[in-house]
């Protein structure tokens, strides 16, 4: 049974341009409704050997539901895209870039119609390929006001990009981080040249107490 609260992406192209197709090179604020997702949870600071297999892992994970999507909506299916989150137990690591210190999990979120359950025999399908070592769980995240920033190019211009965010933006918009920090990545970079990838930057907020 879907849950009627969930925003159906597929179906919901304004909310779907506004989250993942912001205007790029400034940031803006969005608010995220809830929606499904298949998380697996990362262990030790984010390198990207780890995050590369967990990403692996979870693409496998939910195979079946993929296929399942791309028969239900033929040409119209759109690949979802890769989310990163990251997290530190001193925000300020968070800012300073000090990702020796940063906590991770990857994210994709799924169609309304794929539950716990889908994903549970998605899962089991891929088992054998999976081993034990990936955890996947299907969780519903209701992110809330968000300020987001669309990049194109390579990942070291985020440190400036965050540092903005963080230690200038925040602040004259009366705003402050309300829960963890995230990348999404809207290209395939095997495919893609470093100087055009498209990633989108986001970070819940609330006003300042």
């Amino acid at each position: 049974m879907v849950d009627e609260a969930l925003i159906d992406l597929t179906q919901d192209r304004t909310s779907l341009r506004a989250l993942y197709a912001p205007p790029a090179g400034e940031f803006t604020t969005v608010d995220v409704p809830k929606l499904p997702f298949a998380i697996l949870d990362g262990g030790g600071p984010p390198e990207q050997t780890s995050i590369g297999a967990a990403v692996k892992a979870l693409y496998t994970a939910i195979y079946a539901i993929r296929r399942e999507a791309r028969e239900r909506m033929g040409r119209s299916f759109v690949e979802p895209p890769v989310e990163i989150v990251y997290w530190a137990d001193d925000m300020r690591d968070l800012a300073a870039g000090n990702r020796e210190k940063w906590h991770w999990r990857v994210q994709i979120t799924l169609p309304v119609w794929a539950d716990a359950q889908k994903l549970k025999d998605s899962t089991a399908k891929a088992r054998h390929e999976l081993g034990d070592e990936f955890a996947v769980r299907w969780e519903v995240l209701a992110e809330g006001k968000c300020v987001q920033f669309l990049h194109v190019g390579e990942t070291d211009d985020l440190p400036e990009i965050l540092a903005g965010l963080y230690g200038h933006y925040l602040a004259q918009q009366g705003l402050e981080p309300d829960g963890p920090y995230h990348e999404i990545y809207l290209d395939d970079w095997s495919r893609v040249a470093p100087r055009q990838r498209k990633i989108i930057l986001r970070q819940p907020v609330r006003p300042t107490k």
